[in-house]
């Protein structure tokens, strides 16, 4: 789909630019300007779902969506971008058939807010939309919770319509950024566990009823209760709702959650740990493998903090147990000479992963219930160090 409508934009923007430019009233008294809000699919890319503005006029034969979350995975060093915080995405414009159906047809519900306004005002968006899509203005840089598909929206109506827009909260006070992103993850165990490893403590601020509609449910519901202020007037935004698809999507369940399999490892290390004592057995080479692994994910987490320009990436807390330094026993493994220093090692892990164990509800950070197994399969292999339990020194 999105390489059609790549295919697509450039055919519909010279076509249209050329129309607005020999007539900037375009647009007739009948065309309607919408919100199209689609609810979220099972990819981590389609967990939020999307949204779109549909401009509709019959009599002259328009009737386009504006998308402003078309992305190009062979971009040059996507993945590297993306993580740094330094995606570029772009908008284009399609059919609104071909927009919509790609949504039914995975299932996902579509809806649309039918929006109330003036002449004046349809105009001014059509004319701004048009504009946005020229080469030179189609593209801006992707933030994921501040200026994405949905926030552009809400953006691009405050810019083009007159009066003060006035947004209820429709999810209720009290809800943090990571409390509305996990309302959309709660059916991918695996994705919540990356966003909650990854973003911070700045995520568990509670959240604006501005600021939550990047989440384009939100920003759906929220413009369907939303009112315009004006001089010696006050109207609704919404002049319609209109149920186009419902969701059948289901979401397939995974085969083992990252509690789940935590746990089993856990059980698995400590019996292995205690078979280890019985026998006397040396697994260094054992706690080079998983202790590397925690530090391969730490260096992620510490590039993260240091360089990422995602917002809520720095000052996480996950980082205490899940660091670069607990991939040092590969080291050990590796070099017999350092044996002598192992034990003075594993003591301060035993420490720190104690301590957090016992402290991090007292830290000003939400964390994945799924870390703890983990936590405690490190630390019984960080005590058996200390202990000198099951293995040989040399």
């Amino acid at each position: 789909m999105k390489q059609i409508i790549k295919i697509i934009t450039p055919i519909l923007m010279l076509f249209l630019c050329g129309t607005v430019a020999a007539n900037n009233n375009i647009l007739s008294q009948d065309a309607q300007i919408s919100l199209i809000t689609c609810s979220p699919g099972t990819e981590i890319y389609e967990l939020f779902g999307h949204s779109g503005i549909r401009v509709l006029d019959p009599s002259k034969d328009i009737d386009v969506t504006f998308n402003y979350g078309l992305f190009d995975f062979n971009q040059e060093d996507f993945i590297y971008r993306f993580v740094r915080g330094k995606t570029d995405y772009s908008v284009g414009v399609c059919s609104t058939a071909d927009f919509i159906m790609e949504y039914i047809l995975r299932g996902s519900g579509v809806t649309e807010n039918v929006l109330n306004l003036t002449q004046d005002e349809k105009i001014a968006l059509w004319v701004f939309l048009m504009d946005n899509i020229r080469p030179e203005n189609s593209v801006y840089r992707y933030n994921f919770i501040f200026n994405n598909c949905s926030t552009k929206l809400r953006d691009i109506f405050e810019q083009n319509i007159n009066g003060e827009l006035t947004y209820p909260d429709v999810s209720g006070s009290g809800l943090s950024f990571r409390d509305a992103i996990m309302l959309y993850t709660e059916t991918s165990p695996w994705s919540q566990l990356g966003f909650d490893l990854c973003l911070g403590r700045g995520l568990d601020r509670e959240a604006t009823p501005y600021e939550k509609m990047f989440l384009p449910e939100i920003l759906g519901n929220t413009v369907s209760q939303t009112t315009i202020v004006k001089a010696d007037t006050t109207v609704n935004l919404t002049l319609q709702k209109i149920v186009i698809s419902e969701n059948t999507l289901v979401n397939p369940e995974p085969w083992m959650s990252p509690l789940t399999l935590g746990i089993i490892l856990c059980v698995l290390v400590a019996a292995l740990s205690v078979y280890a004592i019985i026998k006397h057995l040396n697994l260094r080479w054992f706690d080079a493998i998983i202790f590397s692994a925690n530090g391969l994910f730490g260096c992620l987490i510490l590039f993260l903090i240091l360089f990422s320009k995602h917002p809520f990436t720095g000052a996480n807390f996950n980082i205490i147990w899940l660091n670069p330094f607990m991939g040092i026993p590969l080291i050990f493994a590796i070099f017999n000479s350092l044996h002598r220093y192992e034990k003075f090692y594993y003591m301060i892990v035993s420490v720190v992963l104690t301590l957090f164990l016992l402290g991090s509800f007292a830290l000003e950070q939400e964390f994945n219930p799924a870390i703890y197994p983990f936590i405690v399969m490190y630390l019984i292999r960080s005590v058996s160090y200390v202990t000198r339990w099951g293995y040989k020194l040399n």
